[in-house]
């Protein structure tokens, strides 16, 4: 991963660790439903995100004569 990828995958991080908190102390209701779809979608960003980083093969150094 480049700075940026991790960069992007720290605040993902962050994201669904505030989540995870605030869900401990939300009631059952709309609004614990659309933290805990906060939170999904944070862990499932940065699951893409690993996968696609490993995936992405670097360019071959061009060879100039």
């Amino acid at each position: 991963m480049n700075d940026e990828q991790e960069d992007f995958a720290a605040k993902l991080t962050l994201i669904e660790r505030e989540c995870k908190l605030v869900l401990e102390d939300l009631a059952p209701g709309i609004t614990r439903d659309r933290v805990q779809h906060i939170c999904t979608v944070a862990q499932l960003l940065r699951a893409r995100l690993d996968v696609a980083s490993s995936m992405i093969i670097p360019p071959a150094p061009s060879k100039r004569p």
